[in-house]
């Protein structure tokens, strides 16, 4: 396949490999300008507010859209491991246990009910999808944005994503947890122009209880990345009973107020958008009933943080 126009056509040798959950094109909520999405699989963290549950299962996935199913069973016929089924009520079931998400019931599926989450792609795929939106990259000040997951599950993969992307004089960005060893995301940091760095809870022993992780290497690593000169995003998701309380907000506040390069605090409102894949992936979800943020609370933890005399936004 020919390279696009304005990236180099030097030869390489045999480009990376990594699991890409998904790309999307356009993004605008991710960094600045126009952006394409990079999606990784795996992460670390167990939020159970996760709106990407596809992508924190480090294995590629099959994924069920009911509605768009047509009951014509050509899934079942051509699975090569018989982990596809139809119930009495005339649903299509897969057996987890059985299914190796080869992929083979994706591409015969006539009606699109059935997605392949987790592809193996290596860097040149993703640089040739990357590629076709450079003009809207120049024109917006945009660029690419990898996220995950938590993009530094797949840390070496994600390394010569960012070195191929800054060959070809491409804007990067990560949104990340800052869940990794300090070396490996101060190599990171080397090939990047924004960092989108996630804070959810503060207190250290409720951050591992719900989210599974001890929070001291990612407050570190946050102080220490403001110290590389990259500009900073703040993004904090309010999830009622668990990161929405103003001892929360107060805490992350004066944590950050002291640290340079922080352009502005994202207050992300939860919501139910990721409900439909916990259904297409057969898992719980657990918080179908939480209701969602009120305007007035979002409005009072704003407030918080600009007592801080810290720039925030509410939403992406």
């Amino acid at each position: 396949m020919t390279r696009p126009t304005g990236f180099n056509q030097q030869t390489k040798a045999p480009s990376a490999q990594g699991l890409v959950s998904e790309i999307q094109r356009y993004s605008i909520h991710d960094g600045p300008g126009i952006r394409t999405m990079i999606f990784l699989k795996g992460c670390s963290l167990t939020c159970p507010w996760c709106c990407n549950p596809e992508s924190k299962n480090p294995l590629p996935l099959v994924g069920y859209h009911a509605g768009k199913c047509i009951r014509c069973q050509v899934c079942a016929s051509v699975c090569p491991n018989s982990s596809i089924f139809f119930n009495s009520q005339g649903m299509m079931v897969i057996n987890r246990d059985k299914c190796d998400a080869c992929g083979i019931c994706v591409d015969a599926c006539p009606s699109g009910a059935l997605r392949l989450y987790g592809k193996i792609m290596t860097v040149d795929e993703v640089l040739q999808v990357v590629s076709r939106d450079s003009l809207f990259y120049k024109n917006s000040g945009g660029g690419v944005t990898i996220s995950g997951g938590e993009p530094f599950y797949q840390v070496d993969f994600l390394l010569e994503l960012l070195t191929a992307f800054k060959k070809e004089g491409l804007n990067t960005a990560i949104e990340t947890t800052g869940y990794a060893p300090w070396p490996l995301v101060n190599k990171a940091l080397g090939y990047l122009d924004y960092l989108l760095y996630d804070l959810k809870i503060f207190d250290r022993e409720k951050h591992l209880q719900v989210l599974g992780v001890d929070n001291e290497i990612i407050k570190q690593n946050l102080i220490r990345s403001s110290q590389k000169g990259i500009p900073i995003f703040i993004r904090i998701p309010i999830i009622p009973g668990y990161t929405d309380d103003q001892e929360n907000i107060d805490s992350i506040a004066r944590f950050i107020v002291g640290i340079d390069l922080i352009r502005s605090v994202h207050l992300l409102p939860y919501h139910r958008i990721g409900l439909s894949k916990y259904r297409q992936i057969s898992e719980s979800y657990f918080m179908e009933q939480t209701e969602l943020p009120k305007k007035e609370n979002l409005q009072q933890l704003a407030d918080i943080l600009r007592n801080y005399d810290l720039p925030v936004v509410i939403g992406g």
